[in-house]
């Protein structure tokens, strides 16, 4: 059976599509290209940013949760479950989540932000037609946020920050988003 050289179909078409793409003109791509940077995940916190992240109840109790054995899946749900007060035995929930699938894909804060969205949803709404749509905007919006910051792939965001206190930061900003979004519920 040959070597795997390492390089998933998914991990070559994202990394050389810019290239490809960005030569037909499209926007998006051609931005990336001539280096407008996002504005990312994990730099030191604004002084806007940092009253933010210092009035937000999730913001603090992630501190409990990143860079101490939880992975971040289960960082931003747990938070999520415990601002909106379901029981923290929902947790096993987001075990799988947490590395991108444990496979380096959609970051485990992102889904497990996804899934506190839901059981938002789900506190405010019996009928699931009311939940979803009251969830889609919500979902959408943290979505475009999520994008309009870095990738959403943790492989790729794994090879832009350094260690723990990154990793933090950036779990600081998700609960935060993710605590605007979901307040009504609780």
């Amino acid at each position: 059976m040959p070597k795997s050289s390492g390089c998933t179909r998914r991990s070559f078409i994202h990394r050389f599509s810019p290239l490809v793409v960005g030569a037909f003109g499209v926007p998006c791509v051609a931005n990336r290209l001539v280096g407008q940077e996002k504005p990312g995940f994990w730099a030191e916190f604004s002084s806007e940013e940092q009253q933010v992240i210092n009035g937000s109840v999730m913001a603090q109790d992630i501190l409990n949760y990143a860079g101490h054995g939880y992975g971040c899946a289960e960082c931003s749900y747990m938070v999520g479950l415990r601002y909106l007060g379901e029981p923290e035995e929902r947790l096993g929930a987001a075990a799988v989540f947490s590395g991108g699938f444990g496979k380096g894909d959609l970051c485990g804060f992102l889904t497990g932000g996804m899934m506190a969205i839901g059981v938002a949803a789900r506190k405010l709404h019996e009928d699931r037609s009311a939940m979803s749509e009251w969830a889609r905007p919500r979902r959408d919006e943290f979505w475009e946020w999520w994008n309009s910051r870095g990738p959403v792939h943790c492989d790729e965001l794994r090879e832009m920050y350094e260690g723990r206190e990154e990793f933090v930061r950036m779990g600081q900003r998700t609960a935060a988003k993710l605590e605007e979004l979901i307040a009504p519920a609780r």
